[in-house]
């Protein structure tokens, strides 16, 4: 049986903004074949990808996380800006510090500074536990986040980021081993 056809939209126009003379040049794209399929064009990322990340509200849950992040690799410089910018967009929250296992990530930055020219430290050790980012702010003291490994599969992981937001208190680890098992369970 053949698929149905993808509804028709018709075409699309674009203006750019009008000239220093006032004219406009119009720019009109192909229309969508019907029952055809159209590909998005190839584009160049602008910045890193979106941070996958789930805050408690609150964000002080003392003794366990306060959410969870799951970043795409472990590319550091790459990926800790996200969960900056993350932590920064929560009203009265300013990273100052960030503090990771040093067995989590590659290239460990020992500084990255913001957008806004912000400077943020990064140490990384051995002693705090695997899969943790313990985040210092201006605001908010302390902040916990879990990091779910960047190849798990995205329905443990979601479960993972989910269980660290709103979850009982629970250390990193416990919220991994969980979240795997409720994995294979659903699987």
């Amino acid at each position: 049986m053949p698929e149905p056809a993808a509804p028709h939209h018709g075409t699309t126009s674009t203006l750019p903004p009008p000239s220093a003379n006032g004219s406009a040049s119009r720019t009109r794209a192909a229309p969508i074949p019907l029952g055809g399929t159209v590909r998005a064009p190839s584009a160049i990322p602008a910045g890193p990808p979106s941070p996958r990340v789930s805050f408690d509200p609150a964000l002080n849950r003392r003794g366990a996380v306060d959410g969870g992040w799951w970043p795409h690799s472990r590319n550091a410089p790459a990926e800790l800006p996200g969960l900056i910018a993350a932590v920064d967009s929560r009203p009265g929250v300013r990273v100052q510090r960030l503090s990771v296992h040093r067995d989590d990530w590659d290239d460990i930055p020992h500084r990255l500074t913001t957008e806004a020219g912000h400077v943020i430290r990064v140490d990384w050790f051995t002693t705090i536990p695997r899969h943790t980012i313990s985040v210092t702010t201006a605001g908010k003291g302390t902040i916990e986040v879990l990091v779910v490994p960047p190849g798990t599969a995205e329905g443990t992981a979601q479960t993972a980021m989910n269980m660290a937001a709103t979850g009982p208190g629970a250390q990193a680890a416990d919220i991994l081993t969980a979240s795997q098992a409720q994995g294979r369970l659903a699987a």
